[in-house]
Parts: C-alpha cells; sequence; structure tokens
C-alpha cells in the first residue's frame, strides 16, 4: 500500500457501498426538503447536494479502484 493510499484510509473511514448509497439518497432527500419546506433554504440544500455528490465520489473511486485491480490480475496471470 503506498503512502498515499494509507493517509487516505485514515481521511476516510471505511464505510460499505451500501452505506454510502444510502447516505447519498438521505443528502438528496434532505436537499429536496430544504427546497420545499416553508423557508426554501437553498443554500441548505446546496449543502445536501455536495454532501450527497461526495458520497457519489467515493463510490466512483472504489469502482475505478475495484476495476483497475482485477485488470492488473489478469495481465499479471
Amino acid at each position: 500500500m503506498t503512502q498515499k493510499s494509507k493517509m487516505t484510509d485514515r481521511a476516510m473511514p471505511t464505510v460499505s457501498l451500501s452505506a454510502l448509497c444510502s447516505e447519498a439518497a438521505d443528502h438528496v432527500a434532505k436537499a429536496r426538503l430544504s427546497l420545499f419546506d416553508e423557508s426554501g433554504d437553498a443554500d441548505r440544500a446546496l449543502l445536501h447536494l455536495d454532501e450527497a455528490i461526495f458520497c457519489l465520489k467515493r463510490l466512483l473511486a472504489h469502482g475505478r479502484a475495484g476495476t483497475s485491480g482485477a485488470r492488473a490480475r489478469l495481465h499479471s496471470a
């Protein structure tokens, strides 16, 4: 494991993929509620959407890491 990936592991705790999906969905739902409640707080909605995007980026990174790892194993065989 490289030094950079060790640092990333400490910065972002391990979370299951289903937990990340659930967290992203929760933030999207909260953003929607923020827009359509009495206050209509767009800033709060944007914060929730940013958090949802962060979750999706982590999912993407996990998928890319798994895909590149599979390719590396295929090439070395």
